[in-house]
Parts: structure tokens; sequence; C-alpha cells
């Protein structure tokens, strides 16, 4: 069997925030921290000694549990594993000291901030209090070691229509080399929750980001928006086909703090995604769970070849009623890099 190539420990279920559409919320794990010794015994079985592996460290908040990660970096020297760390943080726990000791494991870094304002409204702390303040810091903070890092970006009604102000967020940030898009997902806080952008509203923002990104990169300013360099990076090579990502692979596991494995961290607690958990071992062949294949309906789509369906977890996270979002991302991306309207 070969190898793991992306291993996601979802380390905690605990957060300092109460994020208005956190799709960990309640995802039924009945522990709340990953214990140290699953966190290894997950790396020992996804890779061997002497290989290498991506390791995402998330949650909940993962700086929760910034020892548990400190472990898994020191077994990974111990045993001549090649582990390349990364960690999806709210930002707000980034302290100098906490940045040092992630900047002493090598450890990548992605922040998730929606905007500016009104846009990043949705991340609070408990008591309703706008988290940017604090992010804000974090990265900086992260930015006097050296260091850049990417945001994570949930596209809400909130923020929809303004992420063409992203790109001048990161250079105003000064550390910031790119930015990815999340849509909204109905999915544990979320559930039920308004959330969603208007399809004119996400096309117009696409667009002014795009728009933007290129302006920069005219100048030589290296903004890069993950999407879209995705979709020239298909084009420029015409490798059209394949998969999404790795969770439509074996190559791909995420792991909750109650040992279960999933393709991916966001398919935690969905029906039909479990794969098993590690006190039975390493989930075998079955564990890309029939591929997560995209449906017939984007198959037939003559946009395929170059979106591929998109997340198979936003897909399964959304309600076929909000699907034409996913294709709107897609058609605009499509026009942005150079196909026919």
């Amino acid at each position: 069997m070969e190898n793991i190539k992306s291993l996601v420990l979802r380390i905690t279920e605990r957060c300092n925030l109460r994020c208005a559409y956190c799709y960990a919320a309640g995802s039924g794990c009945r522990a709340a921290d990953m214990s140290e010794a699953l966190a290894i015994q997950a790396v020992s079985l996804s890779c061997s000694e002497g290989e290498s592996l991506r390791i995402q460290f998330t949650g909940g908040e993962p700086l929760l549990c910034l020892e548990t990660m400190e472990a898994v970096f020191a077994y990974g020297r111990r045993t001549g594993r090649r582990l390349r760390l990364a960690v999806q943080t709210n930002g707000t726990l980034l302290t100098p000291d906490v940045c040092r000791r992630l900047a002493a494991m090598d450890c990548a870094l992605g922040v998730s901030l929606d905007g500016v304002g009104a846009a990043n409204g949705s991340r609070v702390f408990p008591d309703g209090a706008p988290a940017f303040d604090a992010a804000v810091q974090g990265v900086r903070n992260w930015g006097k070691l050296g260091r850049r890092c990417n945001l994570t970006v949930v596209v809400t009604r909130a923020n929809a229509s303004r992420l063409g102000q992203l790109p001048d967020l990161a250079l105003w940030l000064g550390n910031v080399t790119g930015a990815g898009l999340d849509l909204f997902r109905p999915l544990g806080r979320g559930a039920g929750e308004d959330l969603s952008p208007g399809e004119e509203d996400l096309t117009a923002g696409l667009r002014a980001l795009a728009r933007r990104t290129e302006q920069l990169h005219a100048v030589g300013v290296p903004f890069r928006f993950r999407e879209l360099e995705r979709l020239k990076r298909r084009r420029a090579s015409g490798d059209c086909g394949g998969v999404y990502c790795y969770a439509q692979t074996a190559l791909s596991l995420a792991v909750d703090p109650d040992g279960n494995c999933w393709p991916c961290s966001s398919l935690v607690g969905l029906e039909g995604c479990l794969l098993g958990n590690l006190r039975d071992g390493l989930p075998g062949g079955p564990r890309a769970i029939h591929g997560l294949p995209a449906p017939e309906r984007c198959r037939r789509c003559d946009d395929f070849a170059l979106c591929r369906g998109g997340c198979p977890a936003g897909r399964m996270g959304r309600s076929r009623e909000n699907d034409p979002l996913i294709c709107a991302m897609h058609r605009v991306l499509r026009e942005e890099t150079g196909g026919e309207p």
C-alpha cells in the first residue's frame, strides 16, 4: 500500500472563538483533544522511517494544543521521518512566544480571516467581540520573524461583494502571500443560518479579486489567489483530467481526536464518510470511499475538465439549491483565465 501523502490531524475540537459559520462545531467527537500518543500513532502508520509526509494541524483552534504539534515534530526528528508541517489557525493566539515555537518547527501557516470590518463579522469571540484586531496582531507577530502566511477566507453574504479588497489587505499586513476561498457550507454552527452569498455579489467579488490580483502581478507584487492560480496551472500544463484534490484519492487522510479516519477534515462527522478508526490500523484501500466522484451533472458540463467538480466537501456540505454558487465561481475563474464567457 502506498504511503499517505497528506495527513490532517484535527487535534482539538475546542476553540477560543465562536464563529457563526463554523463547520467543525458539533462534530460528534467524544474527546475534546487528540492525545499525543494518538497523533504519533497516526504519523507512524501514515509514513515509514525515512519517508516524507505533509501534516496539517487543524481543529477547532489547533494552537490550543501546541504541545501536541511539538510532540509530532520531535517524533519525526527522532525517527528520521521528513515531516512538512502546516497549521490552520484563527490567528488570535499567535503571541511572540507561540510564533517562535512554530518557527522552530518550520511550520507553514494559514490564517482564517474573511476581510476587513463587516466582511469579517462572522469571526468573533464568545462574548461577541470582533476577532479582527487580535488576528491581525498575530499575523504581524509572525511577520516579525520574517515569516509569511496565507489567508483562508470563508465566502458569505457579508464579504462576497468585497473579495476584491483581499489583495490590499494582504499588502497592508505585509507578510501575506495569497488567499484561498471556501464557500460557506451550512454545517455545524452554520446549519440553518442564512449566510450564503448571492450569486450576483459572488460573481462581482470574484471578478474584482481576480483583476486586482492581476494588477498587482503586473507591478511585481506576487499575491496569489489560490483558485485562480490552480486553474492557470491546469490551462498551462494541459492537465485537465484527474481529480480535484487528495481527498478523492487514497493518498489523503484526516484523523479526529477519537481516532476516527476521514477523507479530509471538512468531512468529519458527515454521514457516509467515516473510513474506520486507527485502533483497527490505517484504513486500507476503501479509504477513498468510492473516490468522492463529482456528480454526473458536473461530468456532463463543458467546464468539468478545468474545475473537476470543485471541492468534494463543498459539494457534500451544500444543498442542491446552492449548487449554482459553486458553478458561478468556476465560470468566473474560467473567464478570468482566458476562457470564453
